[in-house]
């Protein structure tokens, strides 16, 4: 991918945001719980799921009629409403153009840095040694083809720490068929590539768990800090966690930056960071309708996360410290 950001903003809550990752490119959208719920562990609720899922919709339509009700009946006063609703939107679309402009130069700024060099410059009493950082990526998955899951690791294989301090951890779902030796197979490719390499198969109607990414992500990430921390020592200070889709494709410094903010944070274990995402990796194989609205999305992103005005909040991929994750 080219023009890629790398720009740094904290808040308050103590949020940072760090390179810009893709949307990738999957035609069918596969995520487990995308569409309907799949409920497994729990009793299904008391009102038909069919019924639910009609209630936003509903109370779009209720709204819209009950405007154009309203204009017939008070006029005067929703046309007072609609001005201030469109003032509110001008200041708002104002500002999340403002906030875009800084997000992009934010992107020319840090694309130019050499993170390892800025490390040397900035370490302190507080820094964690650079090399002893190490970072575990859970690639949460459910029926991806394996064309994609390799593009994601061959791009994970890229990352300057991939070989020396990166375990990869591709975490599948037990209701998939044949997900041990999809696993197996990717493994047999990739396991000289990272420091680790490991598969969790999350099973299905676990007591009191609706299966789904989020569900799947605690199982992996419980089971390798099991594996890495109590078993075989390692550090859990030193160590970062990042959560993404099966498709996500990583800026080429996206490692790089983390371990320098990561290592050089005396707050890092009260931190996440955030990479802006960009959904254009078939951008020119979508309907144009879609290409507007993930061309909107991605700007809109961009603002959110780089403007002070607004407080951002992770989503999608993203990291946080092991020490973060268990507590």
């Amino acid at each position: 991918m080219l023009s890629l950001s790398l720009f740094c903003y904290r808040n308050k809550a103590g949020f940072e945001t760090v390179p810009y990752q893709s949307s990738g490119d999957r035609r069918n959208n596969v995520q487990i719980g995308v569409g309907s719920s799949v409920w497994g562990g729990t009793p299904p609720p008391p009102i038909p799921e069919r019924i639910l899922d009609g209630i936003p919709g509903f109370m779009a339509w209720l709204a819209l009629l009950f405007c154009i009700a309203s204009a017939v009946a008070f006029p005067r006063f929703v046309l007072m409403i609609a001005a201030i609703l469109a003032f509110y939107s001008a200041i708002r679309f104002l500002l999340a153009g403002i906030a875009n402009s800084m997000g992009l130069r934010y992107i020319r700024e840090w694309e130019a840095i050499d993170w390892h060099q800025r490390y040397l410059e900035n370490r302190d009493e507080t820094s964690i040694p650079w090399e002893a950082v190490h970072h575990v990526v859970i690639i949460p998955n459910y029926k991806e083809p394996l064309p994609i899951l390799k593009r994601t690791l061959d791009n994970l294989a890229r990352q300057h720490c991939a070989s020396q301090q990166m375990t990869v951890v591709l975490a599948m779902e037990a209701t998939e068929e044949e997900c041990v030796e999809k696993a197996e197979h990717l493994r047999s490719i990739y396991k000289h590539q990272f420091t680790n390499f490991y598969y969790t198969v999350h099973p299905s109607g676990l007591p009191g768990e609706m299966r789904g990414k989020s569900a799947n992500e605690a199982w992996a990430v419980k089971w390798v800090k099991r594996k890495l921390v109590d078993e075989r020592g390692y550090n859990i200070d030193y160590m970062t966690v990042t959560t993404m889709d099966a498709d996500t494709y990583w800026h080429a410094q996206y490692f790089a930056a983390l371990t320098y903010h990561f290592a050089t944070n005396p707050n890092r274990y009260e931190r996440f960071w955030q990479a802006p995402i960009r959904y254009h990796g078939n951008i020119w194989e979508i309907n144009p309708l879609m290409r507007l609205v993930n061309t909107y999305s991605t700007a809109f992103e961009l603002a959110y996360l780089a403007a002070p005005w607004w407080l951002p909040m992770p989503i999608s991929s993203y990291s946080l410290s092991m020490k973060l994750m268990e507590n």
